[in-house]
């Protein structure tokens, strides 16, 4: 396949860590809380599984592979930036204010990144190693401060964020975080630096994908439904006054009758 030994290692333990992830995340239903999520999850397995057979098929330096390889980096960076969206919004939508202080800097982080996408796509046009690399260092970025804003923002409002949704956020963090510095470095030195590019993306990877199995370790806790009660006391005191107040009524209705017909 062309990798080196620890770049092997790594492939089959992460690999591991992905199915296990993910049987994890169907059996426990992540879907309904989570569902973008949950794809993504399901799709980086399903990447790891055909880039295997790219490699092992087509060899590690062919054509098909390079591009197979760099495509799919660049749908999952959209599905990652997707599910951070996603675990932004479903923490932050049962209260209004950080709902609208989350939309708005999401919405603001997105025109930004469609922008700054745009003039690394005019700048490099022919170069794809470089500008996915550029475009996932600065989205690592946004999402890094976005998740550090929600989980701020969370902590200070007080705002109660489930066991799994704070693992996520950590992990997805962790990663965002590992990948600004090792897209800055490999951006620039990308032939020399890519073996070790690669491993470090691994292993902030595989890190993340433990702080996920942590999460799905333990069922999930389904949030309860909240149900109106009837409050029947109150419903009963206020027919017994309506009733008291139309015999009131009606008492006075037949004296005022009877005086009429003296």
């Amino acid at each position: 396949m062309g990798l080196t030994t620890p770049e092997l290692v790594l492939w089959y333990v992460g690999l591991s860590l992905k199915l296990v992830v993910c049987a994890l995340a169907w059996q426990r239903c992540l879907y309904r809380q989570l569902p973008v999520f949950t794809g993504y999850i399901t799709a980086v397995l399903v990447r790891g599984l055909f880039t295997y057979w790219v490699y092992h098929q087509m060899g590690y330096a062919s054509r098909p592979a390079f591009y197979f390889f760099w495509t799919t980096q660049a749908l999952l960076l959209t599905w990652r930036g997707a599910s951070i969206g996603e675990l932004a919004w479903t923490a932050s939508r049962p209260y209004l204010g950080l709902r609208i202080v989350m939309k708005w800097l999401v919405a603001a982080i997105s025109l930004t990144l469609l922008m700054f996408g745009v003039w690394l796509a005019i700048k490099t046009p022919s170069r794809l190693p470089p500008f996915v690399l550029a475009l996932e260092r600065d989205l690592e970025l946004i999402a890094a401060i976005v998740l550090l804003a929600l989980l701020s923002l969370a902590a200070y409002y007080q705002v109660v964020l489930n066991r799994v949704q704070k693992l996520i956020a950590l992990g997805l963090f962790l990663y965002s975080l590992a990948q600004v510095v090792n897209n800055a470095v490999s951006n620039q030195w990308l032939q020399p630096y890519f073996h070790w590019w690669a491993l470090v993306r691994i292993t902030s990877f595989q890190v993340a994908l433990v702080i996920w199995l942590i999460a799905l370790s333990k069922p999930l806790v389904q949030e309860p439904v909240q149900e109106k009660l009837i409050d029947l006391g109150g419903m009963r005191d206020f027919m017994r006054h309506g009733t008291e107040a139309m015999r009131d009524l009606s008492a006075r209705l037949s004296h005022f009758r009877r005086k009429l017909q003296r």
